[in-house]
């Protein structure tokens, strides 16, 4: 499935496939994540899926909060046009890839420049950017809501509802809190710890699922997919280890 869906997908799962990776891969994965790589290929697959249904049933606009350098809004733009989309990230981070995208005509892509982790989320900057609350939207943000507090995060859900049309969703990813409250990947090393502090990202947010619901109101959650589900949504990774701990969400107003 992962084959027919898209570019970056395919690229990551063929480089996962290759023998002479495998080892590496293995050793990589033993002293940081076991099964991250695999964990990210599907979960990028997940989130698309969701993205395209949402603009099947409705959706016209698809913001997507702390970008990077992904590129799902390209890749769904090719195939919704009649959809609009928008960009939200560091200005640092955006620079790179205006320069790309400047090159490949994707006229129905806007880019707000936002650091959420230093400042409010600025709406009147989306808004002047053309986008219409009035339209329903399908909100994504991708391993981005683990380096936010948990007041920024719950400041982001009340905002961006304020700027939802009925039949919205937004689609995210969080951290599941383990039982000793840690935050973090399901055995995940010292390594990674000690990377994260050392590039001063360290995930300052998690929560449980039966606390997500109640933080996540007025947005109604309607799904969970863990490691479990992103089995299931790739059934050729046979009993191929898949990263635990991070969870895609899927909630609706």
């Amino acid at each position: 499935m992962l084959e027919t869906y898209s570019s970056q997908s395919r690229s990551l799962l063929k480089i996962l496939r290759q023998s002479w990776l495998r080892p590496i891969a293995k050793v990589i994965e033993r002293i940081t994540i076991p099964g991250i790589l695999l964990h990210y290929a599907l979960r990028k697959r997940c989130i698309a899926a969701l993205a395209r249904s949402a603009l099947i049933n409705g959706a016209t606009q698809v913001v997507v909060i702390g970008a990077g350098f992904d590129p799902i809004c390209l890749e769904l733009h090719r195939d919704f046009a009649n959809t609009q989309f928008w960009e939200l990230d560091h200005p640092a981070t955006q620079r790179h890839k205006l320069r790309m995208f400047a090159n490949i005509g994707a006229e129905r892509v806007h880019f707000v420049a936002m650091d959420l982790s230093a400042n409010a989320f600025d709406t009147q900057a989306l808004i002047d950017s053309s986008f219409d609350p009035t339209q329903r939207t399908c909100w994504i943000a991708e391993g981005l809501l683990m380096y936010l507090t948990p007041e920024v995060v719950s400041s982001l859900m009340k905002t961006i509802e304020d700027l939802s049309a009925p039949g919205s969703t937004f689609v995210f990813t969080f951290m599941e809190k383990q039982t000793d409250n840690r935050i973090r990947f399901h055995r995940q090393s010292g390594i990674v710890d000690w990377w994260l502090r050392r590039r001063g990202e360290p995930f300052l947010w998690g929560t449980t699922r039966a606390e997500l619901v109640e933080f996540a109101r007025p947005w109604r959650v309607a799904r969970f997919f863990d490691d479990n589900d992103l089995r299931e949504v790739e059934p050729t990774v046979n009993n191929e280890r898949i990263a635990s701990g991070e969870v895609i969400c899927l909630a609706e107003i």
